[in-house]
């Protein structure tokens, strides 16, 4: 599959604005040590599926006073933001295939699979262009 099939140039019904991919966890959590490289190996290798975004390693402990309210049920969790809309937020198995997967289905979203997409995390308050990337410090 192309690059441009994975993510479609952006026309008036594709969704605009600057992506970021994040994995939330904590660090004293085993699993999401575990998981880091094979994150950050997910993030090099797929550049081609969201040119340009962002890929943050967030621990929530350190990063709580910009996650407000959000607390996670489970780690790791995916996190996906384009623009001011949040398009997915839900802990998933450690697999770069399935994150890879939801990233990729993320970014074929037109406008209004987008919207759809967001409805329902509004109210998570979650705004993931208020966190950094602590990808060097774990």
């Amino acid at each position: 599959m192309s690059a441009s099939a994975m993510h479609p140039a952006a026309t008036p019904e594709a969704p605009q604005g600057d992506w970021i991919v994040a994995c939330l966890c904590a660090q004293w959590c085993g699993i999401c040590r575990g998981w880091h490289e094979a994150f950050r190996e997910l993030a090099r290798e797929s550049a081609a599926l969201l040119p340009g975004a962002r890929w943050l390693w967030v621990d929530v402990e350190s990063q709580a006073d910009a996650l407000g309210d959000f607390e996670p049920e489970n780690f790791p969790v995916l996190a996906v933001q384009q623009g001011a809309r949040l398009l997915y937020c839900a802990a998933l198995p450690q697999q770069a295939g399935n994150w890879r997967r939801m990233v990729q289905s993320l970014g074929a979203l037109d406008e209004p699979q987008a919207r759809r997409w967001a409805e329902p995390l509004r109210d998570l308050g979650l705004d993931l262009r208020r966190l950094r990337d602590e990808a060097q410090q774990a």
